[in-house]
Formats: structure tokens, C-alpha cells, sequence
């Protein structure tokens, strides 16, 4: 995983894991992650996910719905708010993040606080899933 956050932000910070579809390069994929945490004023957390063809479904959800358990139990050791966690993905990633919404649902956790598609008119959405 890789944590982003927004500069000049201090305490509990609202959490946004992001579901990216694997296609992009890491540093384009980190590039979207600081721009929509500066953006959004949350934390975001890239999955650095198994990839296809080496990994099949449900690799990919397992491990980001691992990371997204993760955050809630022990975020707050590193200034991370567990109670609010929001998924948010580019369009590649659109189907996976509504797959982890319900794998999360169906296996009674972590509670999510919703699924936004990313794009710069969603921060308004994104901040509103996340308040407290």
C-alpha cells in the first residue's frame, strides 16, 4: 500500500481507498492518489494489487478489501480515521470498487461509506461520504 495526504492537514484524517484499474503507470496512478487527497483533504491509500493475467479474480478484491480492513482496525496508529472510509476509483478500477463495496457488505466489514467514481467534480461527493 501507499498512503497519500493532503499537506497542512492535521489529525484523525477521513480515509479514501483508491481503486485503480491497473492500467496505469505507478507514478500517474500516485499522481491522481496526491491530487485527490489535497483535493478531497482525506487520506488515500493506493493498493498496489495483483495484476491480470498472473492474478485472477477475486485476487484483486481479496487483497484491496485486506487493505481497506486494515485501515478500519489499525488506521488510527497512523493518523487515520477507521470510522470513515470511502472507495473511490478512476473508470478502469469502477467495477472493482463496486465489488469491494459489497464483498465488505456481504462479509459484515469494514464499513464503507460509499463508492465514488473519481474525476474532479467528485470531491464534493466524496467529502460528503466521508463527514463525520
Amino acid at each position: 500500500m501507499r498512503l497519500f495526504r493532503p499537506l497542512g492537514v492535521n489529525g484523525l484524517l477521513p480515509v479514501v481507498i483508491y481503486v485503480h484499474g491497473g492500467d496505469a503507470p505507478v507514478s500517474d496512478v500516485d499522481l491522481r492518489a496526491y491530487r485527490l487527497a489535497t483535493q478531497v483533504r482525506a487520506a488515500v491509500v493506493v493498493v498496489d494489487y495483483s495484476l491480470a493475467p498472473s492474478a485472477r479474480i477475486p485476487v484483486a478484491l481479496e487483497e484491496n478489501l485486506v487493505a481497506a480492513a486494515w485501515v478500519a482496525e489499525h488506521g488510527d496508529e497512523y493518523g487515520l480515521d477507521g470510522r470513515r472510509i470511502a472507495v473511490g476509483s478512476d473508470e478502469s478500477g469502477l467495477d472493482m470498487g463496486d465489488e469491494l463495496l459489497l464483498m465488505a457488505d456481504a462479509r459484515g466489514g469494514p464499513a464503507l461509506a460509499g463508492h465514488v467514481l473519481w474525476s474532479p467534480r467528485a470531491t464534493a461527493a466524496l467529502r460528503a461520504a466521508l463527514a463525520a
